[in-house]
């Protein structure tokens, strides 16, 4: 009965990505003719061979930026004596270029060819990353260069970030969108398990600089498969942000559109402002990444106090990672409304209660577990809710609108982690995990009452017409 519930019918309400050109879509013309809609197909979306590079690239990108955190986050409680409030403002640097640089990606992302800009943002993290595992292996760091590293390879991070989530819709065919935007997640938060799954044999074995290498040979390899893309993404859509562009030289087309990001990026949040199931969403997401998502500063205490070195810190990462790739291929599958809306409150509600769990268990099993159920719910509520928005949104506004989609989550990451880094010198661990859930758990329901939009995802699995 479950299996039918997901798998038996098509999508009760299918959506087109509003504005997408023609010919940004010519590349998948085939695919869509071989495949058309077949929904007894798990995975359509890799039908197309420009997706199947693109999510190779998200494998590898993520899977770097997890093993990062990982290597980062244990040199720094070394280096610091075990300051969680380093380990916070380290985070917070990581974190930061998502609400800096991430808006102005996304502007870019919307005007020039994206897939110029995801290699651009590749190379720049494979630099950042080789840095700080030099200086790392000859024991020439500092927590303070690793700041500097952390918030630069998060710059990379934040080029490349939005630009691929914008990408999706240009290499997959309308009706594999969901299922294409479903298996992305998949690859990202997949990404939480084997970049910490390898970064964990290296860091226990040869240390911290092993994870950074790794890290750095992980971003090469996701630098060549945005190589392989046959697709430019905005190019056709540059036009409809400003017709003079078209005149220009390459190098003058840049510096115009350098200086219309401002102008670009307000009307972004004009149409975010007058569309509220977006509007909704994001504000919904900034909650739920606040208070179930944002507590990386104080692992590896929590570790340090449970067990005494990295392996419980190291199954924390593991356990998140496999619960969201178990949680994101669900979601993947999601065939109706009515099996959308049950997934919807399970990560909703489980989200909050992983983190009670994860409060009250001891040893390394039970938190194992309990990071296993964080993953999945965590990992299913970004998925479904980066599909709601993807689904609605003008491709026109696509990366400037999935780049604030990204500010709001790394941001209120960053921030809250940096709060909690600092109040967990104080307060203990457990007590800033177990609060933070329950009160999203209370945001979550409240959002129904006082958000007919919100209202209607949680009971329909599906927004309003408009």
């Amino acid at each position: 009965m479950l299996r039918n519930l997901f798998y038996s019918r098509p999508l009760e309400r299918e959506y087109l990505p509003l504005g997408t050109s023609n010919h940004a879509r010519s590349d998948y013309l085939v695919q869509v003719n071989k495949v058309g809609n077949n929904s007894n197909k798990r995975f359509p979306a890799f039908t197309s061979t420009n997706f199947c590079w693109l999510f190779a690239n998200s494998v590898l990108t993520t899977g770097s930026r997890w093993a990062q955190i990982l290597g980062r986050g244990w040199l720094v409680h070394n280096l610091s004596g075990g300051s969680t409030t380093a380990v916070g403002w380290i985070t917070f640097a990581s974190f930061l270029p998502f609400v800096i640089v991430g808006p102005i990606a996304g502007a870019l992302a919307d005007r020039f060819d994206r897939r110029k800009i995801l290699i651009s943002g590749g190379i720049f993290g494979v630099l950042g990353a080789s840095v700080l595992a030099a200086a790392t292996a000859v024991n020439a760091i500092q927590v303070w260069q690793v700041g500097v590293l952390a918030f630069a390879t998060g710059c990379a991070q934040a080029i490349a970030v939005p630009t691929r989530q914008a990408l999706i819709a240009n290499v997959v065919p309308p009706a594999h969108l969901t299922n294409a935007i479903a298996i992305s997640a998949t690859s990202q938060q997949g990404s939480r398990l084997l970049g910490p799954l390898f970064g964990a044999v290296f860091l226990e074995t040869l240390g911290a600089g092993a994870v950074f290498a790794v890290s750095a040979i992980l971003l090469a390899l996701g630098v060549y498969a945005a190589t392989r893309l046959q697709t430019s993404g905005a190019s056709a859509n540059s036009d409809s942000l400003d017709s003079t562009s078209s005149d220009m030289s390459s190098a003058q087309a840049f510096i115009h559109g350098i200086a219309k990001v401002g102008k670009d990026l307000a009307d972004a949040l004009r149409y975010i402002k007058n569309d509220r199931r977006i509007l909704v969403v994001i504000a919904l997401v900034g909650a739920h990444c606040s208070f179930t998502m944002a507590f990386d500063s104080m692992m590896p205490l929590l570790s340090e106090q449970i067990t005494g070195s990295s392996s419980l810190y190291s199954s924390v990462l593991i356990g998140l990672g496999a619960g969201a790739v178990a949680g994101t291929l669900n979601v993947s599958q999601i065939r109706t409304d009515r099996a959308r809306s049950i997934a919807f409150i399970f990560a909703g509600v489980g989200s909050g209660l992983a983190m009670v769990c994860l409060g009250v268990s001891n040893g390394l099993l039970p938190i194992f577990f309990a990071s296993t159920l964080a993953g999945w719910t965590q990992g299913s509520y970004m998925a479904l809710s980066a599909t709601l928005v993807q689904q609605v949104v003008d491709d026109r506004f696509r990366g400037r609108v999935m780049s604030f989609y990204i500010l709001i989550a790394a941001g209120h990451m960053a921030l809250v982690n940096l709060v909690f880094g600092q109040l967990a010198e104080y307060i203990a661990v457990r007590v800033l995990l177990i609060v933070p859930g329950l009160i999203w758990i209370g945001i979550f329901f409240l959002s129904s009452f006082f958000s007919r939009e919100a209202r209607h995802v949680i009971r329909r699995g599906t927004f309003l017409s408009r």
